[in-house]
């Protein structure tokens, strides 16, 4: 929406500078006009490129991209650390959301074809949305459905979490079963497990052996401890509240580790407080984030360049 709205903006500038171009004399208004008007509506279009090559790495006839994720609703995964100290930070699961969130608009962006199933699982693991290629719906089930404590059963399993992605990608929609897909599982957790029914290793043994590359996004800050917070009828911090037991909850990073494999190729551990851990996970699946190029040093020359002109062609007539 960015470069429409600049655009628009330079437009009007151009018309309001066209109509002060009437009562000036003949030659300003040749020599200005060739010269000027063409820089802006050059760079105008050199933008435009730019913004178009956000969509160039996928097509209608690319490869589409299948994504489960496998989110971890248990409890630890609202922890937070104490404001008092670090201030207000969201909690572990928001962490992570806006990292997939950021990757799904990037796909968005790229005019991919993306199809996306999302799981939840504390001690066992429930389908909470089939497949589905609406990006708005995705957003809202994202953002407003999965929540810490929506299972009733309580624990932390990433084998059950991994098996349970399983039959969603034998489920595939009918339209992709006999197409090349590139499959993706984001498993979204601490990496705490109180609970160890489920075998880990068997599960990753059936995901690979249907193609599937599996993201590891792990949320938990490791120098800073962090608990389940308990506020006031005014909103105000009381301290944490235990967890089985504990005040405070540690992620297991080794476990995450060991979801994602040694083969860079088919696996990919990623902090979800990471900065670029969008960007991580974006090249891992080959799409690039929607604000790649529009944060790099030539997009951001070129729009600086469209306001010096238009504010030259103001100043100009003044």
């Amino acid at each position: 929406m960015f470069l429409p709205a600049l655009i628009i903006a330079v437009l009007i500038i151009c018309l309001y500078w066209a109509l002060r171009l009437r009562s000036a004399p003949a030659g300003t208004r040749r020599s200005m006009s060739i010269f000027v008007l063409l820089l802006v509506f050059a760079t105008a279009g050199v933008l435009a490129c730019l913004d178009s090559l956000n969509r160039s790495n996928y097509g209608e006839n690319q490869t589409p991209i299948l994504i489960v994720m496998a989110t971890d609703l248990s409890l630890s995964m609202g922890a937070v650390p104490d404001p008092h100290s670090r201030g207000k930070v969201p909690t572990r699961l928001k962490r992570a959301k806006k990292v997939v969130l950021s990757i799904l608009n990037g796909i968005d962006a790229a005019g991919a074809s993306m199809m996306m199933g999302i799981t939840g699982f504390t001690a066992k693991s429930e389908t909470i949305l089939a497949w589905d290629d609406n990006i708005s719906q995705l957003d809202e089930v994202i953002n407003y459905v999965l929540t810490p404590g929506l299972l009733t059963e309580p624990g932390s399993d990433l084998g059950e979490a991994l098996a349970g992605a399983v039959p969603l990608f034998d489920n595939l929609p009918q339209e992709y079963r006999k197409r090349d897909t590139k499959k993706y599982l984001i498993l979204v957790s601490d990496g705490e497990e109180t609970v160890k029914k489920g075998d880990i290793s068997k599960a990753l043994g059936e995901l690979r052996t249907r193609g599937v590359n599996i993201i590891a996004l792990q949320a938990g800050l490791f120098d800073t401890p962090e608990g389940l917070p308990v506020y006031d009828e005014l909103g105000r911090f009381q301290g944490f509240d235990e967890i089985a037991g504990q005040i405070y909850t540690v992620p297991d990073a080794k476990t995450m580790k060991l979801v994602s494999g040694n083969d860079a190729g088919k696996g990919l551990y990623v902090r979800a407080e990471d900065p670029g851990a969008a960007k991580k996970m974006s090249r891992f699946m080959g799409v690039k984030v929607a604000a790649d190029l529009s944060s790099s040093p030539l997009y951001v020359a070129l729009v600086l360049l469209l306001l010096v002109l238009s504010i030259a062609m103001l100043l100009a007539f003044e």
